[in-house]
């Protein structure tokens, strides 16, 4: 490099230089789309852990006793998880909030069905497009199909996930071809005598 001519000597260190330069502009930029590009799966895990969250709360109400299995137990249940879903009792006085999880406990007064009470939990469809029947599946158990009563409808049959003895998830889900990945729009959870 000593007998080099001026021009190469200049040449061999701004080249370095510009190079260096564009590295590290390149690599600050990247850093930038890549901030960028990580802001949606950050959003897509929130739906998915709201999901999560959702079936842990109905895993917590599957789990009542039968001694609780009763609207005062539905609030204590929700005391755990209001902060984290919009968890609201049906009121029919009240308009509800089409992002609400609607919930409504019923007892049957009959004697001659088997079913005792059921809680009904209305999802709203900011949770139903990340709840599918096989999260449930995964989550509580395999699923079995309603039996037909009459003939062929638009609406799929909901399906039936045996948790208990005594106990039965049943769900309601949109009309979609693989049944698997249709979202979820309503769940009752039937206690049986």
């Amino acid at each position: 490099m000593r007998n080099s001519p001026a021009p190469l000597k200049v040449l061999y260190y701004i080249l370095p230089a510009c190079m260096l330069t564009c590295f590290l502009s390149c690599r600050g930029d990247r850093a930038q789309n890549y901030k960028e590009s990580t802001n949606i799966p950050e959003a897509k895990e929130i739906k998915e852990s709201k999901a999560a969250i959702f079936l842990t709360y109905l895993d917590a109400l599957v789990k009542l006793p039968d001694a609780t299995f009763n609207e005062a137990g539905i609030k204590s249940v929700n005391q755990n998880y209001v902060s984290e879903l919009p968890l609201v009792m049906h009121d029919s006085i009240k308009e509800e909030n089409k992002q609400d999880i609607i919930m409504q406990y019923y007892k049957n007064n009959q004697t001659s069905p088997e079913v005792e009470s059921a809680m009904v939990i209305l999802i709203p469809k900011n949770i139903t497009d990340s709840l599918a029947v096989l999260d449930f599946t995964y989550h509580f158990g395999p699923i079995t199909d309603e039996k037909l009563l009459i003939g062929i409808t638009e609406q799929p049959r909901p399906v039936h996930i045996k948790v208990a003895s005594d106990r039965e998830i049943k769900l309601t889900f949109r009309n979609e071809i693989n049944r698997d990945q249709a979202g979820v729009t309503m769940v009752e959870i039937l206690n049986y005598r």
